[in-house]
Order: structure tokens, then sequence, then C-alpha cells
């Protein structure tokens, strides 16, 4: 059973005993939502790391190492949702003063989100200078991804230095974040375009070849929309309500989302793969390309997107 949240806060006595736990004195915002969220996200991108693991998936070093860095980063993350469930409704059942409280797990969350950002966005930077060679574009980009990090990183080493801090004292860093925040939507929504429309030049009179190019325009598309989407919700949030805990509903999820967009990128490889080879079309699969060949064996159709990079 959900409860609302109170705009104010009730005398503890006035509450039901059974469903003290669940009460939180946050204007329209539910713990149990942003607590069960992120842990249906935490699940999922386990799924995730299984699959690729238990996949004979070819792939260089870097990327499995890459791969390695993303689990750790998320399952301190868990970690530190758990404990923050712990802090307010187990060591502070009896303290309804403890909702003014931010306690460290949100700052240790915050500086992860900042890693993960940057990884995908880098990441995705890198992906489309294998498609324009653009130094220039992907040197902005990645100058841009830099910058976000740096002022995620910064609002949460301060924040983790004043740990357990009330929600009151973060005023100072509130323009620091809302700027993380818009840098990194800002920053996803011009990546999946750019992705999008190389996608599309790529598209060739093959059938299966555009299918496939359809799956990957639709997979940046829904990727971009929604850390864009999560990362405006945190960003008003925190500018009309600051002093509520209400950005933690979509500022938690953020590097869950980034995460499940390079493990969902990873992970459908071979399934593209075996779309395109299922389709009667030659191909040639080495570790960053799969190109068609043309039909006179020679000079192969405009290159389409690599399913391996």
């Amino acid at each position: 059973m959900s409860f609302a949240w109170p705009s104010v806060p009730l005398p503890l006595a006035s509450v039901p005993c059974r469903t003290q736990l669940a009460v939180v004195y946050m204007p329209d915002m539910r713990v149990d939502e942003t607590i069960g969220g992120n842990t249906y996200l935490t699940g999922v991108i386990m799924s995730q790391f299984i699959t690729y693991w238990t996949c004979k998936c070819h792939d260089p070093r870097w990327t499995k190492s890459l791969v390695a860095v993303l689990f750790l980063i998320n399952a301190a993350q868990a970690g530190a949702v758990v404990y923050m469930t712990w802090f307010y409704c187990v060591m502070n059942f009896n303290n309804p003063d403890v909702v003014a409280i931010v306690p460290w797990p949100y700052a240790v969350n915050g500086f992860t989100t900042a890693i993960l950002a940057l990884v995908n966005q880098t990441f995705q930077s890198w992906r489309i200078y294998v498609f324009t060679e653009n130094k220039v574009l992907v040197g902005i980009l990645f100058i841009a991804a830099l910058t976000a990090f740096a002022m995620g990183a910064a609002a949460s080493v301060q924040s983790l230095l004043l740990r357990n801090l009330e929600l009151r004292k973060l005023v100072p860093l509130q323009p620091v974040v809302e700027g993380n925040l818009s840098l990194q939507c800002a920053l996803d929504a011009i990546i999946a375009v750019i992705l999008s429309v190389n996608f599309m030049k790529s598209k060739t009179s093959f059938a299966t070849t555009d299918a496939v190019l359809n799956r990957l325009i639709r997979t940046v598309v829904q990727s971009g929309a929604f850390t864009a989407v999560f990362a405006l919700g945190a960003m008003f949030s925190l500018h009309f309500y600051p002093s509520t805990s209400l950005f933690g509903l979509f500022g938690i999820p953020i590097g869950r989302i980034y995460t499940h967009t390079m493990m969902d990128h990873l992970n459908t490889r071979e399934q593209l793969r075996d779309l395109l080879l299922s389709g009667g079309l030659p191909v040639s699969v080495s570790n960053d390309w799969t190109t068609p060949a043309g039909a006179d064996g020679g000079t192969a159709a405009p290159n389409p997107p690599s399913v391996e990079g």
C-alpha cells in the first residue's frame, strides 16, 4: 500500500503504527517509489552484466575492464542507497526531523553518477568519431563532458565533506548542480541527434541493413530521451523545491540509465549481427565494423554502423 506524503510534519502519534515506517515528510514524494524504482533498475543492470559475462564476446581487454568498472560503480551506488534507506527508516525511525538531513549517500550517488555520465558520453563521442572522423566536434563534446563531470564532482565532494548536513545548507551548491544537470541534458540530446543523423545517412537499399539501422536509431533516441528527462526532472525539482529531497526521485536513477545505455549497446551486438546474417546479406564481420560487401564482391556499399563499436 502506498501513502501520500503530507506537506507538513505530523506527530508520529497521529500516524498508525504500521504505516509510520512509510511516512516521510517531503511534499509530493514517495520514498517507496524512489528506492523501489532504483532497486528495479539495479536488477535490470545486474542482469545485463550477467548477460555480457556469459556471452561469447571477443572484446578487447579495455572493454572488459570498463564493464568491470561499471559493475563496481553500480554496486557502490546500490550499497549507498541501501544505507540511505536504513538511515531514514531504521536509525531514525522515531525522528521526523531527519527528513531535513542529507546523508552522505546523496553525495556518493552524485559523484558516481558524474563518473558514469562521463564514461557514457565519452563512449558515445567515440562512436561519433568513428562515423564522422571530425576531431573538432568530438573534442568539443569531450570538453563539455569533462566540464559537466567537474561540476558534478565538485558539488558532490563539497556535500560529502559536510556529511549529514541540512537541506538549507545546500542552497549555495544549487547553481553548480543545476549547471551540471543542464549540461548533461544538452550533451545527451546533442549526441542522440548526431548519432541518429549519421545512422540515417548510412541507410542502404538492403532491407535487413536498414532494419538494423532503425533499431540503432530507436535505441539512441530512447537513451538520450530518458537521461535528458531525468536530468531535467532533477534540475527543476532542485530549482523549484530546494528545501525538499524531491530531486532524489529523478537524480538517483540517472547513473543506472547511463549504465543501461552502454550495456544495452554491448549486449545487442550479437543479435544485430545475427539479424544481418539471417537476411542473406553478405557481410564482413570484424571487431569494429559490419560492412556489407558490394554485389559484385568489389567496392562495398556505404558503411553501416559498427555493431561492435
